[in-house]
């Protein structure tokens, strides 16, 4: 049904690299020997959010099972590609032994090896902070087996953004797919919001009309919109959006407002990049822009001011 819609979409299996979610359909093959032991008591688990099991991709029966699943998946035309979520919780912990982010990279391999031609593999790997012996820093060594990365909860300070634009930038030198994922914020929206209600309760009101909402979410579009336009090239994409649940039912913070064709903002006649984003050394530590045929995009990180400047002929 996705499909007959716009026959242009991607839709890829979610595979999680580490977490075991017992409500999938395709996870109830799932045996709990399987599961992630802890090396000084290993008559318990390890549990994410003391809820679900954690992988062990040292075990060869289980590394088989997570792989087969995958393939399986792709055997129906309508999957065009595999989402591998959680890559960052992969790397040794503390009390999980030896082995284990060395374990997950020869299972992510052996799919990446295995995959059928002209389907995906995208993982959720890139991110500003890691440095893990294997994934390198920015988890950029995992594009080595990736076609490209989900980012998410990048935009905390100033730094971590900066080092997320210049793993973005890295991973579109190379080819790959960037898929930046941003959530809107009342800081910036514009104009601002000065009302005594915050702007989450208005969206929550049952009597706002999907166009309403949508007015409300585009109002803090811009800083994420800019940021994206720093690193922009072909293979990069925006998500702006609170979460994944798209049911036009779902009110809550504005969740459903999820479609961003429906955003006046990212209609923006662009033209061609002039040049990569430079650093305005003379406006600030943290103050970027970049040229393109009809926009200048310029943006401070810090205070979060935005400046989308229209040449002639955009």
């Amino acid at each position: 049904r996705i499909k007959a819609v716009n026959p242009s979409v991607k839709i890829l299996f979610y595979l999680n690299s580490m977490v075991h979610y017992p409500r999938y359909e395709a996870n109830k093959s799932f045996q709990l020997d399987w599961a992630t032991r802890k090396r000084k008591n290993p008559d318990k688990y390890f549990k994410f959010m003391n809820r679900y099991y954690y992988y062990d991709h040292r075990n060869l029966d289980f590394r088989a099972w997570w792989i087969n699943r995958a393939l399986e998946m792709l055997d129906n035309e309508h999957i065009d590609g595999v989402f591998v979520d959680g890559i960052c919780a992969t790397p040794n912990r503390r009390g999980y032994g030896k082995g284990y982010e060395q374990a997950y990279i020869e299972t992510a391999t052996e799919l990446r090896e295995r995959l059928p031609p002209g389907k995906l593999l995208i993982g959720n790997a890139l991110k500003n902070g890691a440095n893990n012996p294997l994934g390198g820093i920015g988890n950029i060594q995992h594009l080595q087996y990736l076609d490209g990365s989900y980012l998410e909860r990048w935009y905390f300070t100033p730094k971590s953004i900066v080092k997320t634009m210049e793993l973005m930038r890295e991973a579109l030198k190379e080819g790959r797919i960037v898929m930046l994922k941003a959530v809107p914020d009342e800081r910036d929206a514009v104009p601002k919001w000065d009302e005594e209600t915050s702007l989450e309760e208005v969206m929550q009101s049952p009597d706002m009309t999907m166009d309403e909402r949508y007015a409300l979410v585009e109002r803090m579009i811009r800083y994420p919109l800019a940021i994206f336009l720093l690193i922009v090239e072909p293979h990069a994409y925006l998500s702006y959006c609170y979460g994944v649940n798209a049911d036009p039912k779902n009110t809550r913070n504005g969740r459903a407002v999820f479609d961003c064709e429906r955003f006046k903002e990212l209609k923006r006649k662009l033209g061609k990049a002039l040049g990569p984003y430079v650093k305005e050394d003379e406006d600030g530590e943290f103050v970027f822009s970049r040229e393109f045929e009809f926009l200048k995009v310029w943006v401070d990180i810090e205070s979060r001011e935005v400046r989308l400047e229209e040449k002639s002929g955009g």
